[in-house]
């Protein structure tokens, strides 16, 4: 008989080949990097570079961290570096969005895409560190702790600039007279 744990378990980090550290990982550093650079096709370039550079240093990893703040790391400064190349701005955050709540009827799609909209111009207008800490966490998944693992910060300081950032975000859409929906 299996225990229901058994059922449930999932593999850590540090029990997976770097093949399935790629399986587990690729959506998540894709969706950071589609959320952070316009073009679409740069972002799927950027993925695979980090990748290759996360192969090619896989054995410098000393699983002190984890292995996806490890690997966040190398992805931020992946873009940092391509943003100093191209100076290219953050953008698009239809990828992040999600539209699993949406039905298909014209009118909410059409509202839908209003509020992303209103929101990507939003997020813009906040400072770097804030839409930083918003797509690690809302494209990249990660939790605090991870996400300060990957900015070099505490835990602590990553929670208190999300707070200001939602914060932020929530004044200056009542500025605007939008009530951001709770999806």
């Amino acid at each position: 008989m299996i225990a229901t744990g058994e059922l449930t378990k999932t593999m850590r980090d540090e029990d997976l080949s770097f093949e399935e550290l790629y399986d587990r990982h690729f959506a998540a550093v894709n969706r950071y990097l589609r959320y952070r650079v316009v073009s679409i096709w740069d972002a799927d370039d950027l993925t695979a570079i980090v990748f290759m550079k996360a192969m090619e240093k896989y054995h410098q990893f000393t699983g002190s961290g984890s292995f996806i703040s490890w690997l966040f790391r190398i992805t931020h400064n992946t873009m940092v570096d391509y943003f100093k190349m191209k100076k290219d701005i953050p953008s698009d955050l239809s990828y992040v969005m999600r539209t699993d709540s949406i039905t298909n009827e014209p009118e909410e799609i059409t509202l839908y895409g209003e509020e992303v909209a209103l929101l990507r111009e939003l997020i813009l207008k906040l400072p770097g560190e804030q839409r930083d800490v918003l797509s690690l966490r809302y494209a990249g998944e990660l939790r605090f702790k991870q996400i300060g693992e990957v900015l070099g910060k505490h835990e602590g300081a990553v929670r208190t600039i999300h707070h200001r950032a939602l914060k932020q975000l929530r004044s200056m859409f009542a500025e605007r007279g939008a009530v951001p929906d709770e999806r």
